[in-house]
């Protein structure tokens, strides 16, 4: 395909275009095997005799080519090579009809004809071409050339090839076709070549062979250097943040596939089934490289909105943004596989039905990791807690939030022990979040004082001994409340802020050592339950 336009470029170069192609829209006549039989003939010729002609409009022969391909069915060759097929099949159709006594034209059968007969199929008189009826597609109603026709007409060539050419037929143009190189291979030198080089093997001369083999050789080299080379760079550590470097690697390695389709197919001039295998191979290299950027690109964005935000990476925002790019990478690579499987004539469509199903079972059989996945999702839409947040489940474990995955839950409780907790379980569970709304914790000290006791007093010592706490917030103030009147005692509540929920043991255990010194040094008793039994 590449190899047509740079021939353009060079007609166009040879001989400036003096006026435009009539009717450049207009499609061959399809419309019965007589007209498309005609319209073959008339545009092969043209196409044969134009390609020898240093003169002819590059419009003109475009027009002709088109045409030409317009007479066949290429439903069943893959959009990637359909040009490449297209051309040597008018080259190499156009060598076997020149070697046939072909019937007169009133025999083959017309647009009249074949509708009064309701004709779907006629056969060439004593051969295996075929015109049918295309049944079905955007060529519905034409006949062409028939798909099977097309694949064996290399067969077909080499039954014909002895035979002598018919009277005014352009002879040799098919082997001059393949046979010959690109404009970065000077005529000159393949003429100097040995002839053993020039001769033809499996459709290809030696001498392509060999440039074939060498272009393919060097292309793996270069990629097994430039995976090297990427290996080394990913163990310096160079992927994390915005490190757009790493995007090279993938695009040269494309560049090289590109490069390399690119000389085989219009400078060595491979042709047939071995340019269809070879240009299969360097499109899925070329399409895997580009899947290997897409997915390095996305993790570049990754990093760098990660670094950029200052996230965490234990937190569930960054699982949320890794989670956002891997998914906007893996529909990009799962939208371009797609459309490259139709570009390559894979049936595509049975493929990614089969893989339904197959996504059905699985689905299936990991239901409790989805139901994780989901729950994580959840956690990430309502935000009951965040990493760092101090919580207590139903169950009474208490501890900080380590991290938040869209798997699991990780919390490290005040025995330094780490639990790791299904989020499935957890979006299940009542949870207490003692760091939300405000990230300090309310702390309560119950005492009891003895009655006749002097109650100002004790309010003033409770409240003094939190306010000279350096773990208790002025705002809100320390405050003390009686609660009631005990059958032994007087019961008081301390009510103190901590800074940190984390705080409240230590805290506690302070304020309690120092309450129960100053009711000594004040003289407060704190009495302790009595009873007196009396026998009779």
């Amino acid at each position: 395909m590449i190899r047509r336009l740079v021939l353009l470029l060079t007609l166009m170069l040879a001989a400036p275009v003096t006026a435009a192609v009539d009717y450049p829209l207009e499609q061959a006549d399809t419309s019965s095997p007589r007209a498309t039989l005609a319209s073959f003939l008339e545009y092969s010729d043209r196409y044969a005799r134009a390609m020898r002609d240093p003169d002819t409009r590059p419009r003109a022969l475009t027009a002709a080519r088109e045409r030409a391909i317009d007479c066949f069915d290429l439903s069943k060759v893959a959009p990637s090579i359909a040009n490449d097929v297209g051309l040597e099949s008018i080259l190499r159709l156009r060598e076997i009809l020149d070697r046939l006594t072909l019937p007169a034209m009133a025999e083959v059968p017309d647009r009249k004809m074949v509708n009064k007969q309701g004709l779907v199929r006629w056969r060439l008189p004593h051969t295996e071409i075929m015109i049918a009826k295309v049944a079905a597609g955007p060529r519905v109603g034409a006949y062409l050339f028939t798909p099977e026709t097309l694949a064996h007409l290399d067969e077909y060539f080499l039954k014909v090839q002895h035979l002598p050419y018919r009277d005014g037929a352009v002879q040799g143009i098919y082997e001059e076709y393949i046979y010959s190189s690109g404009w970065m291979i000077p005529d000159g030198m393949i003429g100097e070549l040995p002839d053993w080089m020039r001769r033809g093997y499996l459709g290809q001369a030696i001498w392509q062979w060999f440039g074939m083999i060498f272009i393919l050789l060097a292309a793996l080299s270069l990629l097994a250097l430039l995976l090297r080379s990427y290996l080394h760079w990913k163990r310096k550590g160079q992927e994390g943040g915005w490190h757009l470097g790493v995007i090279f690697f993938p695009l040269l390695a494309m560049a090289i596939c590109w490069t390399a389709e690119y000389i085989i197919d219009t400078q060595v001039n491979i042709t047939g089934r071995v340019l269809t295998v070879t240009t299969m191979w360097l499109g899925a290299s070329f399409l895997l490289f580009l899947a290997w950027g897409i997915m390095v690109a996305g993790n570049v964005v990754m990093h760098g909105i990660i670094a950029s935000r200052h996230i965490k990476e234990e937190t569930l925002s960054a699982d949320f943004t890794k989670l956002l790019c891997r998914m906007g990478s893996f529909g990009l690579v799962f939208l371009l596989f797609y459309r490259a499987g139709s570009y390559f004539g894979l049936p595509v469509s049975a493929v990614f039905a089969s893989a339904g199903i197959a996504g059905v079972a699985v689905a299936l059989a990991a239901r409790e990791t989805l139901a994780n996945f989901f729950g994580g999702i959840s956690i990430l839409m309502d935000r009951p807690f965040k990493a760092g947040d101090y919580i207590v489940l139903d169950s009474g474990e208490r501890g900080e939030v380590k991290a938040v995955g869209m798997r699991s839950t990780r919390l490290l409780t005040r025995d330094d022990i780490l639990i790791t907790i299904p989020n499935s379980v957890i979006t299940n569970v009542k949870i207490v979040n003692q760091s939300a709304p405000y990230s300090h914790f309310r702390v309560r000290i119950k005492i009891g004082v003895a009655y006749g006791s002097d109650l100002d007093q004790v309010e003033a010592i409770l409240v003094n001994t939190a306010r000279n706490n350096p773990l208790v917030m002025a705002t809100p103030a320390p405050r003390a409340r009686l609660r009631r009147f005990n059958d032994s005692a007087i019961d008081f509540e301390l009510l103190v802020w901590a800074k940190q929920p984390h705080e409240r043991g230590k805290l506690t255990h302070e304020l309690s050592k120092q309450i129960y010194k100053r009711f000594n040094e004040a003289g407060v008793n704190i009495p302790y339950p009595q009873r007196e039994v009396r026998l009779l």
